[in-house]
């Protein structure tokens, strides 16, 4: 994903690129019932297959620089017991969670023929990760706008830089 100075817009960019991507699972989702052919069946699993890889690399790096970079410092200003920070943790986790089931049902979905559980188990994936990206794009950030000084974001980015 992007590399920006500001730890904020770097991870406001990030959601963007997520948001994409939940965009085509939503497409792929629709398509998946209609699928008769193999070929067509075929090419949807590679396709929800990629998605479920960005999950699993790309929205996973993500979290990690939400938990190990952001949340610790802001955490200074608005605690991480309880609030904002402890809802997101819980979110990410439930979202770990629900990627895995998709991922599962993905990955059986060509034996069982059964489509309506990767619809399903996709559908509670985009809306968790949409509602979360919302909760933290209009609340999150702008708490830490509000609190972290230069020097404190500068920390921040330096330590998501390191995340992979």
């Amino acid at each position: 994903m992007e590399d920006i100075l500001d730890p904020i817009k770097a991870l406001r960019s990030d959601h963007e690129v997520v948001k994409g991507v939940l965009n085509n699972l939503d497409g792929y989702l629709k398509k998946i019932g209609e699928s008769t052919s193999d070929s067509l069946r075929k090419n949807l699993i590679s396709q929800l297959t990629e998605i479920t890889n960005f999950i699993d690399k790309d929205l996973e790096v993500h979290f990690k620089k939400e938990e190990n970079a952001l949340f610790p410092v802001l955490g200074n200003y608005i605690g991480s017991e309880t609030g904002p920070i402890h809802v997101m943790l819980i979110e990410h986790e439930q979202s770990r969670r629900l990627a895995k089931d998709f991922k599962l049902s993905i990955s059986e979905y060509p034996d069982k023929n059964n489509h309506n559980i990767a619809v399903t188990s996709g559908r509670s994936l985009i809306g968790l990760l949409s509602e979360h990206i919302d909760k933290e794009n209009n609340i999150l950030f702008m708490m830490a706008d509000m609190h972290l000084t230069g020097a404190e974001k500068n920390e921040i980015m330096e330590k998501m830089r390191t995340i992979k």
